[in-house]
């Protein structure tokens, strides 16, 4: 259930020059949060920053976030230390649906590899089959690196040389089989995932990023079109942070 938290930063990390990986202490989103959810977080900037979870410690209380610097905002927040406190607001959306038995193919790009690394998580945890796929641009761009990952580069320097596709590529036909694909990354990166997935007869799915105002569905700044179920029209609006952000990759309109 989603709700406003006065929490503490408990640690802080940074993973490269521009990207900082803190720990939160709140015990209800660490138990309650699911892959693909994310939380906002407040600044000193008018509106709240969204950040998929990255990963959730129940016995500690404490969930992670990813923060790449790409403006005042994001910045700020990667300059948070121990002991700070902080506002948070989760967990929020629609995540992805996990199920023991099922295989599993998680593929991020960029900083989408925060919400994945959750997911892969999740699944170890369960001892649920998933094969894990990550693309950066270049080597001094990655974080969050498992030698089980298969891992790209756009420019070659580390892992198999070129995108996420290339690394699915890879993968043996028999992890294939049955496998549902869930996708976090660029927009670009997501539709080429999504089409490799129907061009090998696999579901996908995607978690959109858009900009996000409020987090809750009233702003309606993070709207994307999705195929309509109405008869007579091409595509409807819905709302990426409460009617998703994931949705079956065939039903966006992109």
């Amino acid at each position: 259930m989603m709700k406003e938290y006065s929490c503490k930063v408990i640690s802080k990390q940074m993973l490269n020059s521009d990207t900082a990986f803190i720990e939160i202490e709140c015990p209800d989103i660490a138990v309650s949060a699911r892959p693909g959810q994310f939380v906002n977080i407040s600044c000193s900037r008018f509106l709240k920053r969204p950040f998929g979870i990255a990963s959730c410690d129940s016995s500690k209380g404490t969930f992670k976030i990813g923060v790449k610097v790409v403006g005042k905002g994001t910045a700020e927040i990667a300059a948070f230390e121990a002991g700070q406190d902080v506002n948070v607001l989760g967990p929020l959306g629609n995540g992805f649906t996990v199920d023991e038995g099922k295989n599993y193919i998680l593929v991020a790009g960029g900083t989408g590899v925060f919400p994945i690394n959750f997911a892969h998580e999740v699944m170890t945890s369960k001892g649920i089959e998933h094969t894990v796929v990550e693309g950066f641009r270049c080597k001094d761009q990655i974080v969050l690196n498992d030698p089980s990952y298969i891992l790209t580069t756009d420019a070659g320097d580390a892992g198999i040389h070129g995108n996420c596709c290339n690394g699915l590529d890879t993968i043996d036909a028999d992890k294939l089989d049955g496998a549902e694909v869930l996708c976090v990354g660029p927009l670009p990166m997501m539709k080429a995932v999504g089409n490799w997935a129907s061009a090998h007869g696999l579901k996908s799915y995607v978690s959109m990023e858009q900009r996000m105002a409020c987090g809750i569905g009233i702003c309606l700044v993070c709207v994307c079109k999705l195929k309509a179920e109405k008869k007579g029209q091409e595509f409807e609006h819905v709302r990426c942070c409460k009617d998703g952000p994931v949705f079956p990759f065939e039903e966006v309109v992109w």
